[in-house]
């Protein structure tokens, strides 16, 4: 396997990090790679740079979960792509969900919206949940066979994250 971004840090592979030691060791680098200690010397200055945008990139991924998670699991063999495709009957939810927020959205009533945004959140919540719980289990078994099952969690909160966006538009206005 090629140099990924756990080796920049020297961290192992992991959906769940420790945020701290991410931190120091991004700092470490930050600090050793940093292009002004190579003025003078284009070269060095060149693969300062470089060194500097790949440890900005890396922490950057890494550090944040949504871009954690893909990450991870493309390293281990399951990318995450526009051809994945979420089960039907959690569409067919989330066309119910879109259809009660554009209901609200035209009726312009804040206690509607009020209602929607909390009985969203708890749906919210409950997807977390099943995420961190299956990230949780891979990280103490490392059983291959949750890989799919953590891609479909992401993918399905991903989706989440737009209709919260729309509940949000709705509640702009």
């Amino acid at each position: 396997m090629d140099s990924n971004y756990f080796d920049h840090f020297g961290i192992a592979i992991s959906f769940v990090v420790d945020t701290e030691k991410l931190r120091k060791q991004y700092l470490k680098f930050s600090k050793l790679n940093h292009p002004d200690f190579a003025a003078g010397d284009d070269q060095a200055y060149e693969n300062a740079l470089m060194q500097t945008s790949i440890n900005n990139q890396a922490y950057k991924t890494l550090s944040e979960t949504n871009q954690r998670i893909p990450y991870v699991l493309g390293l281990l063999g399951h990318s995450v792509g526009h051809e994945d495709k979420l089960p039907p009957a959690f569409l067919m939810d989330m066309m119910e969900w879109n259809e009660r927020i554009m209901d609200v959205g035209m009726s312009d009533d804040k206690e509607d919206l009020n209602q929607v945004t909390e009985d969203f959140e708890k749906l919210e919540g409950e997807y977390e949940t099943k995420l961190n719980g299956l990230l949780e289990r891979y990280e103490s078994s490392k059983e291959t066979s949750l890989l799919q099952e953590i891609k479909e969690s992401y993918l399905q909160r991903k989706y989440l994250l737009r209709i919260r966006d729309s509940i949000n538009k709705f509640a702009r206005l």
